[in-house]
């Protein structure tokens, strides 16, 4: 069994030898990676839906990890558990979450939903299908920081991801609002580290969106009109990206 390219960079976000909660697993085939390569000593693949489960507990069977790997019905991270020791003090029962295979909106209420639970982690890695921007300002405003980024492309579509942990000893540089919300769109450390993947899909953009706006520039509706400041306002905000990207050292 092989993880495809974008589950393979998200599990080499986490750091070696964390206990994972892999919530949505689907198929339990990244918990499996995540403990044969010696990743994680320890998986709970967690989802929403009896059928994945059900196969992620016949494939984990099947790789004689179910010792290492146990499958839980959980609707987000509702099912993980606080453990409390001698002291009174509470323990999340894993160390880390990794998140993929899902939409940025969901993400933020998986996340919401269980605030308590992800703040107890050393760390968790997203891997958001759509609404990145948000995620990333989500972030920011509970209080935690990104501190890895990576990006890939497969079977034509992009994929960005990121670790995030706490703050702690972290001083904050002010930021402009403009910067801010390039960092938020594009990825403060994919910009600073000029990931090539981001490039890649920065042109993109801009090639998709000088198309539409060549299209739109043809019509003189009201619509159309409104659609191509839109469009205007994107384009500004991708080259901006462009720059900065550029711009970095």
């Amino acid at each position: 069994m092989e993880l495809s390219k974008r589950l393979q960079a998200a599990a080499n976000l986490l750091s070696q030898g964390v206990s994972v909660a892999d919530i949505g697993c689907d198929h339990g085939f990244l918990s499996i990676e995540l403990v044969k390569s010696g990743k994680a000593p320890y998986c709970i693949a967690m989802d929403i839906n009896r059928g994945p489960l059900e196969r992620a507990r016949e494939h984990i069977a099947r790789e004689g990890l179910s010792t290492y790997i146990e499958t839980r019905l959980s609707d987000g991270a509702k099912g993980l558990r606080f453990h409390e020791n001698e002291e009174g003090s509470k323990r999340l029962e894993t160390e880390a979450a990794l998140l993929a295979g899902m939409g940025g909106r969901l993400m933020i209420r998986i996340i919401e939903d269980s605030l308590e639970k992800f703040l107890a982690m050393k760390e968790f890695v997203l891997q958001p299908q759509s609404d990145v921007q948000s995620v990333r300002r989500f972030i920011r405003q509970i209080g935690l920081r990104i501190t890895a980024e990576d990006m890939v492309l497969e079977e034509g579509k992009f994929y960005p991801m990121m670790k995030v942990e706490k703050q702690e000893n972290q001083r904050q540089q002010p930021l402009i609002k403009h910067d801010q919300k390039l960092f938020d769109c594009y990825g403060e450390l994919l910009l600073k580290t000029r990931h090539p993947v981001l490039k890649e899909f920065l042109l993109r953009e801009e090639g998709l969106y000088q198309e539409v706006l060549g299209q739109l520039q043809k019509q003189n509706s009201l619509r159309s009109c409104r659609r191509r400041e839109e469009i205007e306002r994107i384009l500004f905000d991708i080259r901006q990206g462009l720059e900065r990207y550029y711009d970095e050292v």
